[in-house]
């Protein structure tokens, strides 16, 4: 008898259980908020190669996620943060997002698609943090470095998002004020 290549409680992936519910919830998080980035990059052609590559830490942390590595909870936490930071703190893109949320409630349309979109892809982010965060803290293999190694994650992030905006959208870049050093600056 031939053995099959599938295994049903993925051993065949290198998991030796079934994934959290939190480590569920971190994965679906993150690919919605892909597929957000598909559509508005589907919207608006200025920023697909943008998109394209803003997607890759999300993508990489689902696929961490899935194979239970700390970096991938690390890494959807720190992408996550950085994005619900500057899409909610550095800009209005979220505010104004559940502005034409309350819009569509209300007067049952919406005006401004294009902004409407921040509000799945803070749902998005926001989850991917939440549940990132919930599946590290349940995780059996924490580690004193693993503050340093988020740190260091997050800086990482951050460089490789400023790196992105200067290469594929500039116009991007000034959210960040006075906190870009001259030669990173439009």
């Amino acid at each position: 008898m031939a053995q099959s290549s599938v295994v049903a409680n993925g051993t065949a992936l290198g998991l030796k259980r079934a994934l959290s519910v939190s480590d569920r919830l971190a994965v679906a998080s993150a690919a919605l908020f892909v597929v957000i980035l598909a559509v508005a990059a589907y919207w608006d052609p200025s920023i697909r190669v943008l998109h394209l590559f803003e997607a890759i830490p999300y993508l990489l942390a689902a696929a961490l996620i899935i194979r239970r590595r700390r970096s991938g909870y690390i890494l959807g936490v720190a992408s996550g943060a950085f994005w619900l930071w500057t899409a909610g703190f550095l800009t209005t893109f979220i505010k104004n997002g559940f502005e034409r949320l309350a819009s569509l409630m209300l007067t049952g349309h919406v005006d401004r698609w294009d902004i409407f979109i921040a509000v799945p892809a803070a749902v998005g982010t926001g989850g991917l943090v939440l549940f990132s965060a919930v599946s590290y803290l349940r995780s059996p293999d924490k580690s004193r470095m693993d503050a340093m190694r988020f740190l260091g994650t997050l800086a990482g992030v951050a460089g490789f998002f400023i790196l992105i905006f200067r290469l594929f959208a500039p116009r991007y870049l000034g959210m960040f004020g006075s906190m870009l050093p001259a030669f990173l600056k439009p």
